[in-house]
């Protein structure tokens, strides 16, 4: 029978670099607050009408390249303005 001894080492952790917490902090304020300048303002909300025209405007755009898909837009467009209008 053999023995085998290992030695193993204490684990020690690397202190921080002093400041780093606050540099840390100061680091993500700035990027929340250049990503809340950067963020683009909320669209104004449309009405039903001018939401179907943008629909209607899509289907005459495929009407050459795929009649199908267009009468389907300008029947899903159709169906808003009742439902909605």
């Amino acid at each position: 029978m053999s023995t085998i001894h290992l030695q193993v080492a204490s684990r020690v952790a690397p202190d921080n670099p002093r400041g780093a917490r606050a540099a840390a902090a100061v680091f993500v304020a700035l990027s929340r607050l250049v990503a809340g300048l950067l963020r683009a303002a909320p669209a104004r909300s449309q009405s039903v009408e001018e939401e179907a025209q943008a629909v209607r405007e899509m289907a005459r755009q495929y009407q050459k390249v795929d009649p199908r898909f267009a009468a389907d837009l300008m029947a899903a467009a159709d169906r808003h303005e009742r439902l909605n209008g």
